[in-house]
């Protein structure tokens, strides 16, 4: 009987102990925005359930935050051919615990907003994905909201495919394209 004890005692020192985890900001994407160069809002994606008046809030603060820097002249403007140096031109800024970011690319704007984790370099990484695949998407022609409208429902399913529920889930193109086509093949199904 004591071998057994020294047994069971021998087993219970040898698991693991709890580890204690310290909290870590966790985060998520709270919204993504794409509009046109005048403003009108395109697609956008808000995360977390807001009442119409929040999110004509995150409007104007991302609209303000960015007007100075994608106006005429602006640093964070590319045209449609610098489109893969998104990550290193885009705008950001802060609002309390939330990390803002933005983008123009030929007359088209990208924006997103995080929190926690998903920090200025987390988001140039989402409007990165974001821009490559509206651009994949729309092929020929420059960035504007007649074209982007044209290929809605393709753009609405790449940004389902780079941004689900808030947590980034693909950031390449072609994962996401993947992706969007495995979603159009279900539907024709």
């Amino acid at each position: 009987r004591n071998s057994t004890r020294s047994l069971h005692r021998a087993r219970r020192d040898a698991t693991p102990t709890t580890v204690r985890r310290v909290a870590m900001p966790i985060g998520r994407v709270l919204c993504v925005i794409i509009t046109s160069a005048t403003g009108h809002v395109i697609i956008e994606r808000f995360y977390d359930r807001l009442g119409e008046k929040d999110q004509m809030r995150w409007r104007e603060r991302l609209n303000e935050a960015s007007s100075s820097s994608v106006g005429v002249g602006g640093s964070a403007k590319l045209s449609v051919d610098e489109s893969d140096r998104v990550a290193e031109a885009c705008g950001t800024s802060r609002h309390e615990d939330e990390c803002l970011a933005w983008i123009r690319v030929g007359n088209v704007r990208f924006y997103a907003v995080g929190s926690g984790e998903y920090d200025e370099l987390a988001l140039a990484e989402v409007l990165q994905a974001l821009v490559t695949s509206t651009k994949g998407t729309v092929k020929k022609g420059g960035l504007d909201d007649e074209r982007l409208f044209a290929q809605y429902g393709m753009l609405c399913l790449a940004l389902d495919e780079i941004v689900s529920d808030g947590v980034v889930d693909a950031i390449d193109w072609d994962t996401a394209r993947r992706g969007t086509k495995l979603k159009m093949s279900e539907t024709h199904e």
